[in-house]
């Protein structure tokens, strides 16, 4: 049996009339067809079921909780807020054990927090100030020896210069005097950093009575160097304003010689014979049978003593004591000798040669410094396997000058121990930016540095600067007999500007921090547990409203979907019965109760497919996903009018009423408003039982707004709170409508700018029928027109109506399959069962302000057409064909499966192609099978040109379009002829 309160079309409430002889059910195919659609729709349902309550938990309308186990739905309820209650008290535990775990975790990690910090911003300081103390050590030791080396290389140059004299001037030695050595010895100064320069020949015993005269009769030269030296050095002196105290510093230079030597009573000053000081054997001149001798002979600066220096023997001084002399002329190499500070007797004697140096105004400063003697040999001739030492250039160097301007002014305390293992001799030097001071004799640095130390050998530097890889000429490298090495060390200065209170300031920060965020945390947990109660039982009250909400859409759906279903399945039993008698449908009434099961069946199923198609445009419209297409809008003659003649083709015993101001222009959607006014008025309509149904149109407050009045019940007071709710169940009493067209009106209101309400304060003014009125606000002011005269109607008309037709707005209007709608995402109306025919409608009193639309003939489909159909159901496959037969007989209809075997026969069929192809979108298969749109790109990858036209249950028109498809049509396809026709002329692209 099949229950009176069904939304389905009864035996006795079914219109009554006519059905043509190809849409009856005439085979037990057709029923056998139409009992497996019924079993598929069934089962598309439950699923349609499942995603709707997914999406609507997903959007936050619904929550969705499992029932236990052993409770019966009845008592869902109180079983989920037990479950909830035995889950609220686990968390409550779990929660305590993890307060007193997070307050553990905050100590815990506080204090390695704090431990590592220091230790890390500690480790960081140290690190900066290693690297900053190994970059400049490193610098200390490249530039000292770029010092060194120039030091050295300049007494090379002037050393090669004597020997070329000598060879050039076809001289031969120890009788060589250098021209302008004075000018020559300056420049070897300034580029050393010497202060003196001395030259003196190797004499051998031999030699020595032709030297001391030749160096009686060339003694004269002395004068001439100490004028040409006075001169330039008074000239710069007096650039520098001190002249005068120059020359009276240079009158003290004179000292008396000493008795023991014999020297010329010419008031010279010079010493006819070799002679030494007092500095390794006693004063006065050389006795015969010595030698080698190293007779002073020429000097830069050039003193006021002039000859006096001369021929004194440069071999018994202290710079060549130790054997260094013999050192030199044996390995042929340079020496740098014993580091020296000035005794006593020595200081007046280094200030007056200071006073003539380019130090003469700092020689405060450097008198006591301490100096070394770089003495570099004088060979005969440049060939390296026969040359000879005739003589050496001895040149002093500051230790001061050595160790002076290697570092920028950031780089404080570099400490330099120079230690010489020849001389076993140590002393160190402290470097303070390009400033160096000397601390004294021995190793100074701080033993707390001592593994920073950073050392470099001096000799063995300059043996690989000496190599032929570095020079084309080389020069030589430093006698094995003097050693020196250098090493670098930090110092607290050095360490300082990287020792700040930082660790121990990040390490409090942190504790501070810590203890402030555990005292946070304690009275965070004293809040929350204080809280926690009532949170549990707001979850409760939740998950009370969330398995109320979650059963009222399943008994909604059930309700929606099941009954028509049932209804259907039923009619289809009665066909079977009645074709399957021994002499089927012989009589005139079991035809007709065929033709009334028929239209049963046709009925609920085009009712559950508009019920489904609204849920999917509920969500649609939740999602924002709904095209808008605003243009100018006569409110009367767009909208009231064609939404007025669908009721005036209902017989009614009510009044229909249209009210609304001519000319009233607004700029909106009419296929969106009109879908809202018909979904009002076909509600409306099946409540009203006398009296009258109105739809009116006014401006108020600058805004066009719509009213649908009526004179019915009127709605309980109890349901106007839920009346718009997405699932509220329907007013009427026999359960009539889906209850969610008010929904989706308010949707498509809103997604337009309006609203739309009810207004609880309306009164009908028929007794006992109070009625409902619904405000249609759009928010819009209405367009000024001039006069309807002058109006351009059709500029009007296609401003709005675009690629929508006449002949689809008004098969929209009436109901029609979905099919024969534009994919533009028009939306269908509320999804109505069919009901009964209203009789004595009162016709329109006005009339039409534009001219019907003028009917158009439908354009002539090819006689002769290929067609492939790819479907996954057979069944669908086979209802096309048929239907697409009944239309077109002659077309030839082929059907594929799969995608993978639709582009089979396509390429089998080549150079011929389909002329026309559907693709369905999911085609189920126990293999990964080809989507419709991918077997649309494949095709055209392989240049199949045929027309290709996308289908599916879903919108997927830009998916299709993207994958090379010329069209896409919604499911389910048409299947009464002229609908299909006007399907195919669409996809076809026939003109009209």
């Amino acid at each position: 049996m099949i229950a009176t309160g069904m939304p389905y079309p009864t035996h006795k409430d079914q219109q009554h009339g006519s059905i043509s002889t190809d849409s009856e059910v005439n085979s037990h195919s057709q029923i056998a067809t139409s009992a497996a659609s019924m079993s598929r729709l069934a089962a598309n349902a439950r699923a349609f079921q499942s995603q709707q309550q997914r999406q609507a938990s997903s959007h936050g309308d619904t929550t969705t909780i499992r029932h236990h186990p052993g409770c019966r739905q009845a008592d869902g309820d109180i079983c989920t807020c037990e479950v909830t209650q035995s889950l609220a008290k686990q968390e409550t535990f779990v929660i305590n054990c993890l307060r007193a775990s997070v307050l553990m975790v905050l100590v815990v990690t506080a204090t390695g927090l704090a431990i590592g910090v220091h230790r890390y911003t500690t480790e960081t300081e140290t690190e900066n100030f290693t690297d900053h103390f190994e970059h400049a050590a490193h610098q200390v030791i490249d530039s000292f020896h770029e010092v060194v080396e120039r030091n050295i290389g300049s007494v090379a140059t002037m050393s090669s210069l004597i020997t070329s004299y000598a060879l050039q001037a076809n001289l031969s030695f120890p009788f060589v005097t250098v021209p302008h050595f004075e000018v020559l010895g300056s420049h070897l100064r300034i580029q050393s950093g010497s202060h003196i320069v001395h030259y003196a020949p190797v004499v051998t015993e031999a030699m020595r009575p032709a030297w001391e005269e030749y160096a009686m009769e060339n003694r004269h030269h002395i004068d001439g160097s100490f004028a040409a030296d006075t001169y330039h050095r008074n000239e710069q002196d007096a650039a520098f304003g001190m002249g005068e105290s120059r020359r009276l510093q240079d009158s003290g230079n004179q000292t008396e010689p000493k008795p023991t030597t014999t020297i010329l009573e010419d008031g010279s000053g010079y010493h006819p014979f070799i002679w030494r000081s007092a500095a390794v054997a006693p004063p006065g001149d050389e006795p015969a049978g010595g030698g080698p001798y190293l007779p002073l002979w020429q000097r830069s600066p050039v003193s006021q003593k002039k000859q006096g220096p001369l021929n004194q023997n440069f071999g018994n001084t202290h710079v060549l004591k130790n054997g260094l002399m013999e050192a030199i002329l044996q390995s042929k190499k340079p020496i740098l000798s014993v580091a020296t500070t000035p005794a006593p007797k020595i200081v007046e004697r280094r200030a007056a040669n200071l006073r003539i140096s380019q130090y003469r105004h700092h020689v405060d400063e450097y008198v006591n410094e301490l100096s070394t003697f770089v003495v570099y040999p004088v060979f005969d001739s440049f060939d390296d396997n026969s040359r000879e030492v005739t003589g050496i250039l001895a040149t002093s160097v500051y230790w001061n000058f050595l160790f002076s301007n290697l570092l920028p002014s950031n780089s404080d305390g570099i400490i330099c121990v120079v230690e010489s293992t020849s001389f076993n001799q140590t002393f160190t030097y402290q470097i303070d930016g390009p400033k160096a001071t000397f601390l004294g004799m021995g190793d100074l640095h701080d033993p707390r540095y001592s593994d920073l130390a950073i050392s470099a050998d001096v000799n063995t530097f300059l043996k690989s600067r000496a190599s032929p890889q570095n020079r084309a000429y080389p020069t030589m490298p430093l006698s094995d007999e003097t050693q020196y090495t250098i090493r670098v060390y930090p110092s607290e200065a050095t360490e300082a500007p990287f020792t700040t209170n930082q660790p121990a300031a990040f390490t409090g920060m942190i504790l501070v921090v810590f203890s402030f965020a555990s005292i946070l945390f304690l009275l965070f947990s004293y809040v929350v547990e204080k809280r926690h109660n009532t949170m549990v039982e707001k979850v409760l009250e939740h998950a009370q409203k969330a398995a109320a909400t979650e059963r009222e859409l399943n008994e909604f759906l059930s309700h929606e979907v099941r009954n028509p279903l049932s209804a259907a399945i039923s009619a289809c039993s009665f066909v079977s019965t009645a074709v399957n008698e021994p002499e089927p449908m012989s009589d005139k009434e079991t035809q007709q109760h065929v033709r009334e099961d028929v239209e049963v069946v046709s009925a609920s199923l085009h009712y559950i497919n508009d019920f489904l198609r609204s849920m999917l445009d509920i969500h649609k419209a939740t999602g924002n996903k709904i095209n808008i297409a605003m243009a100018p809008t006569d409110v009367l003659q767009d909208v009231l009018e064609p939404v007025s003649a669908i009721l005036y083709k209902r017989v009614a015993s009510f009044d229909i009423l249209v009210e609304c101001p001519a000319n009233l222009v607004v700029k909106t959607d009419s296929i969106r408003l009109k879908q809202v006014v018909l979904n009002l008025v076909r509600n409306a309509s099946k409540f009203v039982e006398k009296g009258f149904l109105r739809m009116r149109a006014d401006v108020v407050d600058h805004h066009v707004r719509l009213y649908v009045e009526d004179s019915g019940p009127g709605i309980p007071l109890e349901q106007q709170k839920e009346l718009f709710a997405k699932y509220h169940a329907s007013l009427d009493l026999i359960g009539q409508g889906t209850g969610i067209g008010l929904n989706l009106s308010k949707k498509l209101m809103a997604t337009m700018g309006g609203d739309l309400w009810l207004d609880s304060n309306y009164d009908s003014g028929v007794d006992g029928y109070p009625g409902a009125c619904f405000v249609v606000q759009l928010n819009s002011p209405p367009i000024d027109i001039e006069s309807a005269q002058t109006r351009d109607i059709n500029q009007l008309r296609s401003s709005y109506s675009g690629t929508r037709s006449e002949s689809f707005l008004k098969a929209h209007l009436e109901g029609l399959t979905p099919q024969t709608e534009p994919t533009d995402g028009t939306l269908p109306c509320e999804p109505q069962t069919p009901t009964a025919t209203i009789a004595n409608a009162p016709q329109p009193t006005s009339e039409p302000l534009l001219p019907p639309a003028q009917p158009q003939e439908q354009p002539e489909l090819p006689a002769e057409l290929s067609v492939l159909f790819v479907d996954d159901d057979a069944v669908l496959r086979k209802l096309f064909a048929r239907a697409v037969k009944r239309a077109m007989p002659s077309w030839k209809i082929s059907e594929a499966s799969s995608g993978e075997t639709a582009l089979r026969m396509c390429e089998e069929l080549q150079p011929e192609q389909y002329d026309l192809i559907f693709l369905d979108q999911y085609m189920a298969s126990a293999d990964k099978q080809l989507l419709g749109t991918e077997t649309a790109q494949a095709m055209r990858s392989k240049g199949i040109s045929s027309r290709i036209c996308g289908l599916s249950a879903n919108d997927l028109r830009d998916m299709f379009i993207n994958s090379g498809a010329d069209d896409f049509v919604l499911k389910p396809m048409p299947c009464k002829v002229d609908n299909l026709k006007q399907l195919l002329v669409r996809v076809l692209k026939i003109a009209y």
